[in-house]
């Protein structure tokens, strides 16, 4: 876990690609402002088509922090999507160390210390680092990021069994931005966990003992959306990855990816019977599915998020 106060004044970039929500924009820039780190630049990239109603909202939000010598803003000719607009805000970025900040989302205060702390002290193998978080729905508090894995976390990322919020949550080398190629600009989902394992394939991810980042949920965004589509589109976009990882590495992948869909198919209306079949075609042994109905029902009463140990 990384603490150690090091003094560093590296400059930090904050990224925050934004479409569709300026009344939450402000929330979001201004969060960073209130940093107590302040070697900072912000970075936002209006991905909105310019005919649209929310570009001129968001010109209007805008308008007042383009005043302040830290803030830049790039507007988009015309709509690509969310890993367009972090490769635009990366490549007119500066810093040492690079963020990324959903435009509904929020830090807390000691965020980019606590983060520039942790890689300062770290050797380069060593390519990000994340901080425990709040989930909020309508200003409440509806879960608790409890995550505290560190170290090379590859096999739990194509699990889909770490929950950082990598969108927000992560400080990552610029160096191995550009070593990567920053975002994968045909992932319309999942480009975060993509990204992600880029990082993952050659590097360690570290632990940061602060709570850091507020994420704001949505109605319509839970657990509950079609989360079969979901997964298949994460199967086709990532088979190939999870080919070339050891034999042992792909069936607990799998086997975990099952374990979702089972929850997924007894907590849906009508598909029941598909999570029988599952189980039965896998093979899901009954201890291994009672072990993860009481991790389940344990996150559900703690609102505690963290992974299930497989």
């Amino acid at each position: 876990m990384c603490m150690e106060n090091q003094g560093k004044t590296h400059l930090v970039s904050v990224v925050i690609p934004t479409f569709g929500r300026p009344e939450k924009l402000r929330g979001a820039v201004s969060s960073v402002l209130s940093q107590t780190y302040k070697n900072v630049e912000i970075i936002v990239v209006d991905d909105n088509n310019p005919d649209s109603p929310h570009r001129v909202e968001t010109e209007a939000v805008m308008r007042e922090f383009c005043k302040l010598g830290n803030v830049v803003y790039l507007q988009h000719e015309t709509n690509k999507n969310g890993s367009a607009a972090r490769n635009t805000g990366f490549k007119a970025s500066k810093g040492k160390y690079v963020m990324f900040l959903d435009d509904d989302d929020e830090f807390l205060p000691k965020k980019i210390e606590a983060q520039v702390e942790c890689l300062s002290r770290l050797d380069n193998s060593w390519g990000a680092c994340y901080t425990r978080y709040l989930r909020k729905q309508n200003g409440k508090i509806v879960a608790r990021g409890a995550e505290t894995r560190q170290g090379h976390l590859l096999r739990e990322v194509m699990m889909r069994n770490i929950f950082v919020h990598a969108g927000s949550n992560l400080m990552i080398r610029r160096s191995i931005i550009e070593e990567i190629g920053g975002f994968d600009e045909s992932f319309l989902r999942n480009q975060d966990l993509e990204f992600l394992c880029r990082i993952l394939r050659n590097y360690k991810l570290a632990y940061v003992d602060e709570l850091g980042l507020i994420v704001n949920v949505h109605k319509g965004t839970g657990a509950n959306r079609d989360f079969e589509s979901i997964t298949a589109d994460f199967l086709g976009k990532f088979s190939g990855q999870i080919a070339q990882l050891p034999e042992n590495d792909q069936r607990r992948i799998l086997k975990m990816i099952n374990l979702q869909l089972i929850r997924y198919y007894f907590s849906t209306k009508g598909k029941r019977k598909k999570a029988f079949e599952l189980i039965r075609r896998e093979r899901i042994s009954l201890f291994l599915l009672t072990r993860y109905f009481f991790y389940c029902l344990k996150r559900r009463i703690t609102r505690r998020v963290y992974g299930f140990n497989i």
